[in-house]
């Protein structure tokens, strides 16, 4: 662990430490207050005295009237329980001293219904009567909450206080007598612990409302749920309730606290069976636990119309039920390593604990104290801030999860894209070399359709094994994350495709080498049910140079990858060529260049070979802007294919192509054609034939001067749609050229398919026409099967004379190439045509 972390956790403990001492120093002066009763602080002398009414029948004066009903022992020893009967105490109290004592009577039950105290003489004679009880109106807040009565005792003096408890709730009333001072101070420890509790809960219940509006995770509810409950029971049993309802509702509350019970246990279930994401799981254990939320919610209802006397013993049974369900949810979760939970099974301690005391309290086998009167207060205090700490745990526990999530891929558990983009980024800030090299499994989509995802997944994670271990020795390749005592260098990139980051400044040869020997020592097969996969691997390289893009320096490795196919040695970089990056900025521009005319068509003339006069041109898209001149058309063809706005280009080809045919008529060129290509993509045109047609209308084009040229590329997507346009566009008059004629596999077929007008043979076959007569046959044979089936043809890449006359005696139609004009702008082209004067020499001798 780092020296800087160590001095963290130094300061960290010393603040525990420092809490701790707060709280001891606050607890010892806190939880004296009963030590100081009356008969220990003054020469007052008392003697206990108790009967229990059980017919509810006896009055004062019949009880005092038979001493020999009363049973001499302290009040610790009396049968307190939940049979309605009624309970009278007695106290003797004898002053020996000389002076008068201030005394005051302490009944620690705020919840008792009726409270009769009566001060008597030694003789039995009445001083004065005392009404307390959460029953009796007009009290002040201060006695219903801690129910007193003070009074003075005159020096040398016998006073006898006789106290009648008379309650259908919880009978047992601990009877403390102070002096003022003493009760003073019971007082204010009391109402100090009342003031964290409130304060403390208040707060929990707060900051988690602010978490369930931040994470949205119904949990935090029921917990704030449990809070309430708890604040409203533990207002109810210690008082200090009247102090945060009003009046009414907390008399209310007082008689139907086993409610406040229910309420509180129904919670605690709830909450464990959320904060364990039993609700998940849909296991028997959940099933068990919605079971008992059910029962405990009808047995809450019942409550509200059973004297409290009948509903606590049935609710402490449900108690013992509740405990031994939320044991078996909490130990299946710990067997099953929910490790992160241990600050929620810690909070049970407490709990527990406190929970045991009050009724140990209650039934006698506990002595009352104030600290045992309090036990559970306290109890519940430190379970909930153990179960602020767990929630805590539990979001910590949540964001480790969504971090593992958003930088590992699901199905190989390895890092991913957004990891490698993190430390590409951190290298880039630290200014230090980021090369990228991706290694992928060469035709892993092919195996994809033999193989199960499963065992796709299985292959990937065996060679990323490898992989990582080859990487390990080479500590030019930077660590992408670090767990535990292992650096993880690799990335999936997924579809067999693995990423890693070399920064060490090097010339490209030496890492290209250095991941030559990498991909050699991988495996060079897999094994599957008995098929032995015979693995090979591309390699692609991409340097950041001066771009902190991280997306551009990821295509390029893409790039790259791309290129390695065709590679010997199955290696490429992005540096080596100058291929167009699919790049959406550039794309965007292409688009507003489109809208705003900012592009044009250049024309390629066709010749016809007859007579050596233009017959028509092919339109040829150019981007004239200096910035964008340089860039390779097809390229940009490409990109617009790519982001989906080359109908758009295509639809602006169309209509300025029509134009022009306009154009050229108005020069005096009434039967110029003009070819516009198509490609596959092309076809996703909606209503392509019935645009066209508008445009012809819209502009009144001929529409035998519109002629369409479509590659291969077009018909292998889709056969269906590419029939229908050119059936549709011969029906308009449109003629439609079948482009590059002979390098398609399957270009024999497509004439029998196609109503096609013409024939273009690829300049593959021309270029060395004059010297190679295997090309010569194809191109013959091309042109008289064209002539045979009633179609025209026109051969392209014409650069010489020798080729043009050549082609004359095989009888071609038409021919296109550099020999007559490379493709020239608009009014360039308009010049060609009125002088067409190196046409004129095409049959001289020279």
């Amino acid at each position: 662990m780092e020296t800087k972390t160590l001095r963290y956790h130094g300061v960290a403990v010393a603040i525990l430490v420092f809490i701790f001492f707060i709280i001891s120093t606050l607890a010892s002066n806190l939880v004296v207050p009963t030590r100081y009763t009356v008969e220990k602080t003054t020469p007052v002398y008392l003697d206990y005295a108790y009967y229990i009414d059980e017919n509810k029948t006896g009055s004062l004066k019949d009880i005092i009237a038979s001493p020999n009903q009363l049973t001499n022992k302290s009040f610790s020893d009396i049968p307190w329980s939940f049979k309605q009967q009624n309970y009278w105490l007695f106290i003797d109290l004898e002053n020996k001293s000389l002076y008068e004592q201030d005394i005051v009577a302490h009944f620690d039950n705020p919840m008792v219904d009726h409270l009769s105290i009566y001060r008597l003489t030694p003789n039995n004679e009445l001083i004065e009567t005392y009404k307390l009880g959460d029953k009796e109106e007009s009290l002040s807040l201060f006695q219903y909450s801690v129910p007193h009565i003070r009074f003075s005792l005159p020096s040398k003096s016998i006073e006898r206080l006789a106290i009648k408890i008379d309650t259908t709730g919880i009978s047992k009333t601990p009877v403390n007598l102070y002096r003022y001072k003493e009760f003073v101070d019971l007082v204010r420890s009391q109402t100090g612990i009342w003031g964290i509790f409130a304060g403390v809960l208040l707060m929990a219940a707060l900051y988690n409302l602010v978490l369930y509006f931040g994470i949205k995770d119904r949990v935090y509810l029921i917990y704030i749920g449990y809070i309430m409950s708890a604040l409203c029971l533990m207002g109810i049993v210690m008082g200090f309730g009247f102090y945060l309802w009003p009046l009414e509702l907390q008399l209310f509350l007082h008689e139907k606290v086993i409610f406040t019970n229910y309420a509180m246990a129904f919670f605690t279930l709830a909450f464990c069976t959320m904060f364990l994401r039993y609700h998940k799981d849909k296991c028997w254990r959940y099933k068990l636990s919605k079971a008992l939320l059910f029962l405990i919610f009808l047995l809450s209802i019942a409550t509200l119309f059973l004297p409290e006397y009948i509903a606590a013993p049935v609710f402490f049974c449900v108690l013992s039920l509740l405990y031994v369900v939320c044991i078996i949810l909490i130990y299946n979760k710990l067997r099953t390593g929910f490790r992160w939970a241990k600050f929620y099974v810690f909070s049970w301690i407490p709990l527990i604990i406190g929970a045991a005391i009050q009724p140990l309290e209650l039934t006698g086998f506990l002595a009352y104290s104030f600290a045992i009167r309090h036990a559970f207060l306290v109890a519940i205090l430190c379970e909930v801030i153990l179960m602020a700490m767990a929630l805590a745990d539990r979001v910590r526990f949540q964001r480790e999860r969504s971090l593992y999530h958003a930088t590992h891929t699901q199905q190989t558990k390895l890092l991913n894209s957004a990891k490698l983009k993190q430390a590409f980024m951190a290298l880039q800030t630290q200014e230090r070399s980021t090369t990228l090299c991706l290694i992928k499994i060469r035709h892993f989509n092919s195996l994809n359709t033999i193989i199960t995802p499963s065992q796709g997944y299985a292959l990937i994670k065996y060679v990323a094994k490898e992989l990582e271990l080859e990487l390990s020795h080479k500590r030019e390749f930077a660590n992408l994350d670090v767990d535990l005592n292992t650096s993880l260098r690799i990335a999936d990139l997924s579809s067999g495709v693995f990423a890693f980051i070399s920064t060490k400044t090097q010339p490209q040869n030496m890492l290209e080498e250095l991941l030559k020997n990498i991909i050699s020592s991988l495996p060079k097969q897999y094994e599957i049910k008995g098929l032995n996969l015979q693995l090979n691997y591309s390699i692609g390289i991409s340097n950041a140079g001066q771009s902190n893009d991280f997306e551009y320096w990821l295509k390029r490795g893409y790039l790259a990858l791309k290129q390695a196919k065709s590679s010997l040695d199955n290696v490429s970089s992005a540096s080596n060529g100058n291929k167009l990056m699919m790049d959406v900025a550039l794309a965007a521009k292409l688009q507003k260049a489109i809208k705003t005319n900012s592009i044009a068509l250049y024309y390629q003339p066709q010749i016809n070979l007859l007579d050596n006069q233009v017959s028509g041109a092919e339109a040829l898209l150019r981007w004239p802007d200096p910035e964008f001149c340089h860039l390779s058309i097809e390229e940009l063809i490409i990109l617009a294919e790519h982001t989906g706005i080359i109908n758009e280009l295509t639809l602006w080809v169309v209509e300025q192509a029509c134009k022009d045919i306009i154009a050229f008529t108005q020069n005096g060129h009434p039967n110029h054609t003009i070819s516009v290509n198509l490609s596959a993509k092309n076809l996703t045109i909606n209503n392509l034939a019935e645009k066209v047609e508008n445009l012809l209308i819209k502009y009144q084009v001929p529409a035998h001067l519109l002629k369409f040229e479509l590659t291969e590329s077009a018909f292998v997507d889709s056969q269906e749609a590419l029939i229908q346009l050119v059936d549709e566009l011969s029906a308009l008059g449109i003629k439609v050229v079948l482009d590059d004629f002979g390098t398609g596999y399957a270009s024999l077929n497509y004439l029998v398919n196609y109503h096609f007008s013409e024939l273009k043979i690829d300049k593959s076959f021309v270029f060395d026409l004059a010297n190679n007569a295997t090309h010569q046959v194809i191109v013959q044979t091309a042109i008289d099967m064209s002539h045979n089936l009633g179609l025209s043809i026109t051969i392209e890449g014409v650069e010489t004379q020798e080729i043009h006359q050549l082609l004359k005696t095989m009888n071609a139609d038409r021919a296109q190439g550099y020999l007559y004009a490379k493709a020239l702008p608009y009014t360039d082209y308009l010049h060609f045509l009125k002088s067409q004067y190196s046409l004129k020499m095409l049959d001289s001798s020279f």
